[in-house]
């Protein structure tokens, strides 16, 4: 009898055929409410989600292994996983290269402002003739070069951010308490506070996870701290910056403008007020896209689930504490 997954999300994940390759059968159910996820998700073998929560993952009667389709698990309660004895496994690094690439784009066009100058362009404003003119039609530009960039997180993607903001000749300094500090050495990046990082910065990139300490690290304080100059650039969780306080940090002129690839709730209406701010640009939570990375997460995804079906632990394991409560209701990996 083939082995079951079902997947709770409507997006490109789901391949028949891989499923098949690892002796199991998919089922694409989207979900939307914690009773839709525990009806399709209860007699699953291993589950491909974004989300779940601890009451769906008490129903679950057979699931050995959570996989998250995304490269944040905090849509996953890892820790009720981890009580009943279920692995929890994620993509890893398959689109590091791709949002640190989307980083530094960010920070690029906030800095050249090349948005600002397309759009104007479009509405037929080619040349800036005087001063005044640039002046009305552009905030202050300043040279890249010689410019400091702060990175909150320095993990896999804050890591790979650190080589190509060097060759725009940035300086770079990090904030991240959970990192030792042999790997700032390694990275070539000088370890400071969050307060020293805000006060110093030309550019802020979040590069980090969101947890419980990480959540609304940035409110309205710490907007006011950052130069009147610089831009935050955003390619990880929205929840990291209360965007209440984002929003009065862009329209009171503490900062200067912001880059952001997430916002809360995940998605936009046309009458968010963000849209209505020339000095945000704005992506679709499209920096981890890429051809590569599509299929990459596909791979990884029924690699995983197969490594479990075969007995073997997940190469991206999440919760390797698991294992022991794994060993004691299911007899073998």
């Amino acid at each position: 009898m083939a082995f079951k997954v079902v997947q709770t999300v409507p997006h490109y994940i789901g391949d028949e055929e891989e499923c098949r390759k690892i002796g199991a059968e998919l089922s694409i159910i989207p979900c939307k409410t914690e009773d839709e996820l525990i009806a399709a998700t209860q007699d699953a073998d291993a589950i491909l989600a974004f989300w779940i929560t601890g009451k769906a993952i008490s129903k679950l009667r057979k699931c050995k292994l959570i996989h998250c389709t995304g490269t944040g698990y905090d849509g996953i309660d890892v820790k009720a996983a981890t009580d009943y004895g279920i692995c929890v496994s994620f993509g890893g690094d398959y689109c590091s290269e791709e949002v640190a690439e989307h980083t530094m784009a960010l920070i690029v066009a906030c800095a050249r402002q090349l948005v600002r100058l397309d759009r104007q362009i479009r509405e037929g404003k080619w040349t800036i003739t005087t001063q005044a003119e640039k002046r009305k039609r552009l905030p202050p530009m300043f040279r890249i070069k010689g410019q400091t960039l702060g990175i909150i997180g320095l993990g896999r993607t804050g890591r790979l951010v650190v080589p190509k903001a060097k060759g725009f000749g940035l300086k770079v300094i990090a904030f991240d308490p959970c990192l030792p500090a042999d790997v700032f050495k390694e990275s070539g990046v000088e370890s400071v506070t969050l307060d020293h990082l805000l006060r110093e910065s030309d550019f802020i990139s979040v590069n980090a996870a969101l947890t419980q300490e990480s959540q609304h690290l940035l409110g309205i304080e710490e907007f006011k701290k950052m130069k009147p100059t610089a831009y935050f650039v955003n390619c990880a969780r929205a929840s990291i910056a209360d965007e209440e306080a984002l929003y009065t940090a862009l329209t009171h002129g503490y900062i200067a403008g912001a880059g952001l690839d997430v916002i809360e709730g995940g998605s936009f209406t046309l009458d968010h007020p963000f849209l209505k701010l020339e000095n945000v640009i704005l992506t679709p939570h499209s920096a981890f896209f890429s051809e590569y990375a599509v299929s990459e997460i596909k791979r990884r995804a029924y690699e995983q689930i197969g490594q479990i079906f075969r007995g073997e632990w997940p190469t991206w394991l999440v919760n390797p504490e698991v294992k022991e409560k794994f060993l004691e209701r299911w007899g073998k990996a």
